[in-house]
């Protein structure tokens, strides 16, 4: 019963032309990187340059990495042409808890670089604002 609305998000995708349809093996051999490449890091505090909680990389059509949720990360990065910004925030209650993340996600999305950090009050505020995106640790909410 899930695979309707997903079904219906990939060709919507590939309606704005963010995702071929069909692709041939050779296409696939010539242009193994159509989506982009995404590195994420999740900071304790609010200094990106604070310690290390998480980090991922993300690739994106071809789907790959070492991310927790390529697949729905990839299709959300889409649905919002690679801007973190865009991404649609999935609904879920957060604690008040101040204890800031700061994010940083750089890489390329269909040969363009992109660039993006911001801080959060939680872990949790970050991860639902992202779509999960930044969710590197599943079991973490």
């Amino acid at each position: 019963m899930r695979a309707r609305p997903v079904r219906t998000a990939l060709l919507a995708v590939a309606a704005l032309g963010l995702l071929p349809l069909a692709a041939t093996p050779a296409a696939a051999d010539a242009s193994p990187e159509t989506g982009g490449r995404q590195h994420i890091t999740v900071h304790e505090g609010t200094d990106p340059a604070g310690p290390v909680l998480a980090t991922a990389s993300l690739r994106c059509f071809p789907t790959g990495g070492d991310h927790p949720a390529p697949e729905a990360s990839c299709l959300k990065l889409a649905l919002a042409n690679g801007d973190y910004n865009r991404v649609p925030q999935i609904t879920r209650a957060c604690l008040k808890n101040y204890e800031p993340v700061t994010v940083v996600a750089h890489g390329t999305w269909h040969g363009r670089t992109t660039f993006f950090s911001r801080t959060y009050a939680n872990q949790c505020v970050a991860n639902t604002e992202s779509g999960d995106i930044f969710n590197l640790t599943p079991w973490r909410r």
